[in-house]
């Protein structure tokens, strides 16, 4: 979810309705105002513990992504991590490859002809489950 966006202000909604409703009908059975300033005073209400909500759950759940190898924010991205051959690829198009220090399981991409060996600096393109899609890097 990110950070401001509709669904991140839906998930704060609740808080609107918990707040602005009380207060509207309590400012009316407490004082004489008319109608339009205690839906202002309601709105004001609402908003600013709609911000401290927001605050709030920035603090205890951060909206930061961590994205892994083979991932991507959105489908147009290319995801380019890089990888070194650990094992595999001689005589199959399955091995293993070292990416930010663990080992994955990975497959080389179905259209991939170059001879992939040992100690090989690759490219990840893709994720399909916790098996890493790779390429051989652009020279």
């Amino acid at each position: 979810m990110r950070r401001y966006s509709i669904a991140w202000w839906l998930a704060i909604l609740p808080t609107t309705v918990i707040v602005g409703v009380p207060t509207f009908y309590v400012l009316g059975y407490q004082t004489d105002w008319g109608v339009t300033e205690r839906i202002a005073l309601a709105l004001v209400c609402a908003f600013v513990v709609d911000l401290a909500t927001a605050a709030m759950m920035e603090r205890i759940a951060p909206t930061k992504v961590s994205i892994g190898p083979g991932e991507k924010l959105t489908n147009t991205e290319i995801a380019a991590e890089e990888a070194i051959i650990v094992s595999g690829f001689a005589s199959s198009a399955e091995g293993q490859v070292l990416v930010r220090g663990e080992t994955w399981d990975a497959v080389r991409s179905h259209d991939e002809t170059d001879s992939l060996l040992a100690g090989t600096a690759v490219r990840v393109i893709d994720r399909i489950g916790l098996r890493l899609v790779i390429s051989a890097k652009s020279k």
